[in-house]
């Protein structure tokens, strides 16, 4: 188990580091070309392709021949050796995986509430009830929060906002709110915790917050084309701040380059809403392109052979059938019948068994069979002279009442 969860990992990052590179390249092209809606849109391909790298090609069904050797003790206790020391390894990766994404979560969770309580109490504005304004002057504008998220502004956003520039604000945290972009920045920060170790992960989620700002930019600009100049005048007055919640849309800029960035798409023309149809419609091609293309890489998963005429070496016997046997079974001296289905593991022994059908009535002969189950072994596969796991068995077990 640990080892499939370490391996879906290691897929899963490669992919997604794959997908960053491409959409870090291609972010300013499409901006320029497709507009900021189109770059902001791209993101969703490293996700995208991070899920289908999760998703298996399953090969069609063909006839495997093994050969049936027989293995010395010595050589199946080897086998049994290599199998533990390679389970405890990725029992260790698993192990270390959880606690970086525990404490990842715990630095995040850390750095919201800060932010929370550093903004103070919040209480909804006169004039616009479902706006929130919060004690101090650094608290905002923002989106904060993701499963509610609500619009919070600073103690002086009266003062330092008047007529048209602080609808321009409200109306570019508002876009926020409609375009689910709370919810985007939550599954960011979830995907942050899970690749906790993945350098390129928390660099791209500093620049998909980069390329949404613009995009709300853009939006607003669009509605109120003739507001331009006051839209960025209302920018560089806002304080830069080096505080930002994990979880919000924040209007100040955390840094005088993304600033920069914003001010420079001001100055572009506006798209016409054709072109930004198009855009959309080619990234939303170019996403399926790559989820395809990581598709077709991933490994192909062979159906488990099934094993039609075992070779046992090792069966219960009666004293094992009479000491499972049900109690109350064996009191009503009823007899019954099980059938179960178990993985056959390197060594010939069975695992993961389930019950298939057991006889009708109160006995719990299904559960006396999978405790038979330990004592059966059979005649260990190979593959180019190796030992190997992965065929299943059938086995029917009939229930005498004991002598």
């Amino acid at each position: 188990m640990s080892g499939d969860i370490v391996e879906a990992l290691v897929r899963a990052n490669l992919a997604l580091a794959a997908a960053i590179v491409a959409v870090m390249l291609l972010r300013k092209p499409v901006r320029n070309r497709l507009g900021p809606l189109a770059a902001y849109a791209l993101w969703l391909a490293a996700p995208l392709c991070a899920l289908v790298s999760l998703v298996p090609v399953r090969a069609p069904t063909a006839m495997t021949f093994y050969q049936t050797v027989e293995l010395t003790p010595k050589a199946l206790a080897a086998a049994a050796r290599t199998t533990q020391q390679m389970a405890s390894l990725t029992d260790i990766a698993v192990g270390a995986w959880a606690i970086g994404a525990a404490a990842a979560f715990g630095l995040l969770a850390l750095r919201q509430l800060r932010f929370v309580r550093a903004a103070g109490r919040l209480t909804p504005l006169d004039d616009a009830p479902g706006v929130l304004r919060g004690e101090h002057v650094d608290a905002g504008p923002l989106v904060l929060g993701a499963l509610r998220p609500r619009i919070v502004v600073p103690a002086d956003f009266a003062q330092r906002f008047q007529g048209e520039a602080r609808d321009l604000v409200l109306a570019h945290e508002d876009v926020h709110l409609r375009r689910g972009d709370a919810t985007i920045n939550g599954l960011v920060v979830a995907l942050q915790c899970l690749c906790w170790f993945n350098p390129l992960v928390h660099l791209a989620a500093r620049a998909l917050r980069v390329d949404q700002e613009i995009a709300c930019d853009a939006a607003v600009i669009a509605r109120h084309p003739h507001a331009r100049r006051l839209y960025a005048e209302t920018l560089l007055s806002t304080v830069l701040t080096a505080k930002t919640a994990p979880l919000g849309c924040h209007w100040p800029a955390a840094g005088p380059h993304p600033l920069k960035e914003r001010l420079t798409m001001l100055n572009a023309a506006s798209l016409t809403p054709l072109r930004r149809k198009a855009g959309l419609a080619l990234v939303a091609l170019l996403a399926s392109a790559a989820a395809g293309a990581v598709w077709a890489a991933n490994p192909e998963v062979t159906p488990r052979p099934i094993v039609e005429r075992p070779d046992w070496i090792q069966k219960p016997d009666a004293n094992d059938l009479a000491r499972y046997y049900p109690a109350d079974a064996a009191a009503a001296k009823a007899s019954g019948r099980a059938l179960i289905t178990c993985g056959v593991a390197i060594d010939g022994s069975l695992e993961n068994c389930e019950v298939l059908r057991q006889s009708d009535g109160p006995y719990a002969f299904g559960e006396a069979a999978l405790q038979l189950s330990q004592f059966f072994r059979m005649q260990p596969r190979t593959v180019d002279g190796k030992p190997t796991a992965g065929g299943k068995v059938t086995i029917p077990i009939a229930f005498m009442v004991p002598q």
